[in-house]
């Protein structure tokens, strides 16, 4: 049986940037996961300011490939649309490229990798033991779950197995516009939005929505019918979207595993950097996650309220009137992004 200090499952993002400061600190680390990469992920791939800059905290002088954003198009119902130019870029990333990006600069340090399945996790006296579907079993003396929102580590540890937030996605040719397009509207009666982020090569057109019904994919479809978009490959996964598992401190649970993502807007890389920094904090300092992480729990907590409070109906109609002040909302997106 091999021993590490540190066995991390999943390399997304969370995963990879975890390992890569672990192994910077000197922790020995182990990062697992089922893909071969480089592997397609589903998401728009947006990198806000707050995010590419702390993603340049953790990785000084990182290079990465990515298309720079400033416009932006909000539309709410339909009749309401407002333009406007932000203070900071945003950088749109292919997330196939990009996640194996990150995952080379971890094996650059010597970081091991294997490709596997996480299967279950058994506690001893002096740490863990981890166990693959393969039946290989590693010792470790922490368990990172960082295999996103269906995470196996998560479900093992709860048992829950609630699916949380849908997001349906398909590519599409490039829009001559490069800008992000955002659209709110009661008439889904859901809890949810469009969207269409351009990268360098295609544009991501999605609807996120609370609900996974046969309605939801039904307003997706006819979402694209109005915008004479022809329905091609179509894919779907959900963003779990609650902290309400046991915590334990020798398993750790980060990015969308640990249900870190905007309560709003589902996006989720800038917290899985943020939540990999402080498990390596946790780990290398040898304090509880739960204590480092404090303020990201806090965090959702807050963003939960206003999760709820941002998609009732009087607020949506007067985002509709807001849309009349471009001035207005650009201040108000840019202070939200601002880092």
């Amino acid at each position: 049986m091999r021993e590490f200090d540190v066995v991390i499952i999943g390399a997304g993002p969370a995963g990879s940037v975890c390992g890569y400061l672990l192994k910077k600190a000197g922790v020995s680390c182990l990062l697992i996961d089922h893909a071969t990469f480089p592997r397609d992920k589903l998401c728009g791939g947006g990198l806000t300011p707050k995010c590419w800059k702390l993603l340049e905290e953790l990785i000084p002088g990182i290079k990465y490939e990515y298309n720079c954003i400033r416009d932006i198009r909000l539309t709410v119902e339909d009749c309401h649309c407002c333009d406007f130019t932000t203070e900071t870029e945003l950088r749109l990333v292919k997330r196939k490229v990009f996640d194996n990006q990150l995952l080379e600069l971890y094996k650059s340090l010597g970081g091991e990798f294997l490709h596997g399945a996480f299967l279950r996790y058994d506690e001893q006296s002096d740490g863990l033991v981890v166990t693959l579907k393969s039946g290989e079993q590693i010792a470790c003396r922490y368990l990172v779950g960082a295999d996103g929102s269906t995470s196996t580590v998560r479900h093992f540890l709860t048992g829950n197995h609630d699916n949380g937030f849908l997001i349906l996605e398909q590519y599409e040719k490039k829009a001559p516009e490069n800008r992000i397009e955002v659209e709110l509207s009661r008439k889904y009666n859901l809890r949810g939005y469009y969207y269409r982020f351009p990268n360098s090569e295609f544009d991501a057109i999605g609807f996120g929505a609370d609900v996974a019904t046969a309605q939801t994919y039904q307003t997706f479809y006819d979402i694209l019918k109005e915008k004479n978009i022809p329905v091609t490959k179509l894919r779907g996964c959900h963003i779990y979207l609650k902290n309400d598992y046991p915590l334990n401190d020798r398993v750790i649970l980060i990015g969308d595993a640990g249900g870190f993502a905007n309560r709003v807007t589902s996006e989720g890389i800038k917290a899985a950097f943020e939540t990999a920094r402080n498990a390596a904090l946790a780990i290398t300092n040898g304090r509880p996650f739960r204590e480092v992480n404090a303020h990201m729990f806090a965090k959702m907590q807050k963003e939960e309220r206003f999760a709820h409070f941002f998609f009732k109906p009087s607020i949506i109609k007067i985002l509709g009137w807001l849309c009349h002040f471009p001035s207005v909302v650009k201040w108000c997106f840019d202070r939200t992004l601002r880092p």
